[in-house]
Order: structure tokens, then sequence, then C-alpha cells
């Protein structure tokens, strides 16, 4: 009985030394799970935002989800560890709009400056090219870069320079008739200017010196004087009267330096000349007189030597049979020569009766 005793006794001592084995790797464990579990810190970058976060986790991933930090598919990052802290740097596409020779090209970017993105592009600017920002810019979300393509080109050329046309009036001539004196000729200048292109579209035109090659020759022509019926003078009716006492004395009175007519009209005169009366007439046909007005009663010819045209003038015949009245020298003719004055009539019978009569002009003012 006693050495089953003993037997037994001894077996009961196993269980403790298992319990011991037991609580040694339970302990060792929970020091596992306090070394597995413990927080890691993480310092995060996005742009100009920086976040600082503590995590169980190491997957950056898992980091970023847990801060609320949102990627797109064109999003990346990259991470490092320094010290116990990790870092993740957050790189976001940029999208960024190149002009290049007026066409846009939207290419995306992780931020770098202007000149590499250029340099990406195969685009290398040109000396007279002009940037719209500094090559050493960051590029940012939304940037655009526009390169304009500048040349400059020198041109030369000749230009014609149109001759002038004078003209002169020759009563002598017949309404609508020229003579041409003198042929007119184009001149010529030779340019040299310099046009500046930008993205191929010719922008500015600068003339650096102007040559007169040969200078214009201006035609000169004569012509006969065109005035149209509507460009008439105003003048008073005029009349041819004939008196009954043959004196004319009740048609007007003359006084020093005036004549009133009958009407109550007075015209003032500066000189009195002695001439010589001749008639013609168009005889109800339109006629036209050297100064280019319509043959009329009180549109005269004279010797433009001897009485200039325009002259106002009174005739009365000396032998007081006609009053003529108020004229102007409007006409001249082949056979009107010293003082000898031409007078329109109506018909070739007032001419007929007019005949040739010695007259006195007054010169009026």
């Amino acid at each position: 009985m006693r050495r089953t005793t003993e037997q037994f006794r001894s077996r009961r001592k196993i269980p403790h030394r298992i319990i011991a084995v037991a609580l040694m790797a339970a302990v060792i464990v929970s020091l596992l799970s306090l070394t597995v579990f413990a927080q890691n810190s993480f310092v995060i970058t996005d742009g100009d935002f920086m976040t600082v976060h503590k995590s169980y986790s190491t997957d950056p991933d898992v980091v970023l989800d847990e801060a609320g930090i949102e990627l797109s598919e064109e999003d990346t990052y990259t991470t490092s560890y320094n010290d116990g802290i990790g870092r993740i740097d957050i790189q976001r596409m940029q999208m960024v709009t190149v002009i290049y020779w007026g066409e846009p090209h939207v290419i995306g970017t992780y931020g770098e400056t202007v000149k590499s993105l250029l340099n990406r592009m195969g685009i290398v600017p040109g000396t007279g090219d002009i940037l719209s920002c500094e090559e050493d810019t960051p590029t940012y979300d939304g940037m655009t870069v526009e390169i304009v393509h500048k040349e400059l080109s020198l041109i030369e050329y000749d230009k014609t320079v149109p001759f002038e046309t004078k003209y002169y009036e020759d009563p002598e001539l017949n309404p609508g008739e020229e003579i041409v004196l003198i042929e007119g000729v184009e001149g010529m200048i030779h340019y040299t200017t310099q046009v500046v292109y930008e993205n191929g579209q010719r922008v500015s035109h600068t003339v650096l010196d102007k040559t007169t090659v040969t200078e214009p020759v201006t035609r000169l022509v004569v012509r006969g004087p065109e005035r149209a019926i509507a460009d008439q003078p105003d003048e008073p009716d005029h009349r041819v009267l004939e008196t009954e006492n043959g004196t004319g004395a009740e048609e007007h009175a003359i006084s020093e330096g005036t004549i009133t007519t009958v009407s109550g009209t007075s015209y003032t005169y500066s000189d009195v000349l002695s001439v010589t009366c001749t008639a013609y007439s168009c005889n109800g046909q339109t006629g036209t007189t050297a100064t280019g007005t319509v043959a009329r009663v009180g549109a005269v010819a004279v010797d433009p030597a001897y009485i200039p045209l325009g002259t106002k003038m009174y005739i009365v015949s000396n032998d007081g049979e006609y009053i003529y009245g108020y004229c102007t020298a409007e006409d001249t003719g082949g056979l009107i020569k010293g003082y000898k004055i031409d007078l329109y009539f109506d018909t070739f019978d007032e001419c007929w009766d007019f005949g040739v009569r010695a007259c006195t002009a007054y010169i009026l003012n």
C-alpha cells in the first residue's frame, strides 16, 4: 500500500511543471502580441498640406485610408522610413495645357519645372520665341503654358505712285473737248521693310527704308468749260425794249454813277465804254457759251483782252432805239475783237432788226 501511495504522490508533481511551461508560453505570446499591435507614426505630405497619422498598420494604402486621404487612379505616392517614422509623399497628377504654334496640347505631370516638361515634349524654344512664364516655374494643375514662335523677315518691294491730273479751262474749246498737253507717268518707290510673324501669322510691318526710284509726271489737260444749267447765276429779267420816241428816256434814268430802271431796280457803275454791238442767236436751240453757261438773253460775247469774262454791264444803243439792259460777259467769238460786243437775242428776226449799232456799255460794280 505504501508503494502505491508514493507512486501516486510522484505522479501528482507532473502537472505543476506543465502549468509552469504553459504560463511561460502565455507570457511570451503576450509580449509578442504587444509588439505586433504597437502604433506606427506616419508623416503624410500632399502638396502644401502635411498630416501626422498613427496606425497599427504598416500598409500605406491602409494608412492613407485611415487618414481620410483619397487618391485618383492617376495619383501615386512614395514611402520612406527614418528613425522609426514613416513618410508617405503623395504625387497628384497635374493636367497642364501647352500651347505651341497656336495648337493646345494637354499633358500630365507629377510636378516638375516648365523647362523639364517642355523637354519631355521635345519642345525647345528658339531665340526669338516668347514663353508665357519663366522656364524654372514649377508646374501646377490647370496651368497653361504658351510658346509663341516669332520670326523676323526682311522684305523688299517696289510700289507705283499714281500721277496727278491737272485741268485748265480754255474758253476757246467746246464744252467737253479736251487736249492733253503732257501725258501722265506713274512714279516708282522702292521699300525695305521688316515683317514680324508670330505662329506663322504676320503681326507687324515696319518700313525701314523708302527710296524714290522715279518721280511721277503730272498729266496736264486743257478742256472746254462745262457748266450745268442749274449752275447759271441768278440775274434780273432781261428785256429788249424799243421806245416810242426813240430816246428810251422813259425806260431808265441815268445819273452820275447810277442807273435806275422803270421797275425801280438800281445799278451802280464805275466806267463807261463806247462799243460796237452786233447780234447773235441760237434761234430756239440750246447753245452753250465759252464759259459753259447756257446761251440766253443777257449772256453776251466779248474780247477778253478788252472786257474780261464775267464783267457785268448795262448796255443801251446810242440811237436810243434799244435798251439791252443788264448783261454778263460769258461768251467769246472769233470775230469779236477789241471793244466789240455780240448781244444774244432769242430769234434771228430780232438779230436782223438790231443789226450793228453803236452802243454805250456801263461797267457795273
